[in-house]
């Protein structure tokens, strides 16, 4: 992945933009027992939410944990390119992974990020990105958490205050000062001997609850 002074330009504005929302942005925050109780086992983890509210996350992470302890995928193309530079100014480490074909660099790519799990490195991922359909799980992160014995966090966020993108995950790119609400659900484990098509299920059940209970935190309801 090739990685131009353009990319570098879109990635720096992205990154600044992503810190004005760490600085100025209120976070409500449910859930947070789920995501501590799997790290203090020692356990590796995948936090799972959907391609939309990447941005509204980012500020969370980098104003509240030690980014430098989540590894992000990105896809292997210009897009990439652009994301590697904004996930490097919030202090975690990118794996460019192709999402169209097969290879054999693709795959020493995800076991080397397989291998940072196991390490204590923790993953975020969007199931249903980069491409859609918008909330519907891809195989990928079951497949990543069953060889890294990770348990899947399922998050949702949400605020009134921001832009939708109009493409097909309406991205969320929250207003500075904005208050966001975001919930960690049940983490979701998938054994050796689990049928994936039913945690594939069971896992956008809980990422769509997630979603629910973020906007029901945020109205107070």
């Amino acid at each position: 992945m090739r990685v131009t002074w353009w990319h570098r330009l879109q990635g720096r504005g992205l990154g600044t933009y992503a810190a004005l929302i760490r600085r100025t942005a209120r976070y409500e925050v449910a859930g947070q027992e789920n995501v501590d109780r799997t790290h203090d086992t020692g356990q590796p983890s995948i936090t799972a939410l959907w391609h939309g509210m990447t941005m509204m996350l980012s500020g969370y992470l980098a104003s509240r944990v030690d980014p430098s302890q989540y590894v992000l995928i990105i896809p292997d193309d210009h897009r990439g390119a652009v994301l590697s530079v904004w996930g490097k100014m919030l202090g975690g480490t990118t794996f460019p992974i192709s999402m169209h074909a097969e290879s054999m660099v693709a795959a020493r790519r995800l076991l080397a990020l397989i291998g940072e799990m196991k390490k204590g490195k923790r993953l975020v991922m969007n199931p249903d990105g980069p491409y859609g359909p918008s909330h519907e799980i891809k195989p990928g992160v079951l497949f990543i958490a069953r060889k890294a014995r990770a348990a899947v966090i399922p998050a949702g966020l949400f605020t009134a205050t921001g832009y939708h993108i109009p493409r097909w995950d309406r991205y969320t790119v929250p207003f500075p000062f904005s208050r966001i609400a975001l919930v960690f659900g049940e983490p979701l484990e998938v054994g050796p001997e689990d049928d994936l098509g039913r945690a594939r299920l069971e896992l956008r059940e809980r990422m769509n609850q997630a979603e629910q209970d973020a906007k029901t935190l945020y109205y107070g309801q």
